[in-house]
């Protein structure tokens, strides 16, 4: 079993750990806080917990 972590994994419970990035066109990502924005790219929400993050990008979605 691996204990790697990747960089879009929810990180610890309750922490700052992601952004949602939008670009020029209106897209969105989610982002880890500890990666740069890559250029094109600015914050709309965060850094927040992943949680909050991932329910900016669809909110209603079914909490697992």
């Amino acid at each position: 079993m691996s204990t790697w972590s990747g960089p879009f994994d929810p990180g610890p419970e309750g922490e700052d750990t992601h952004l949602v990035l939008e670009n020029a066109e209106g897209r969105l990502s989610l982002w880890p806080t500890w990666r740069e924005v890559p250029p094109g790219w600015s914050a709309r929400f965060g850094p927040a917990p992943y949680e909050a993050c991932a329910d900016t990008l669809e909110p209603g979605r079914a909490q697992t």
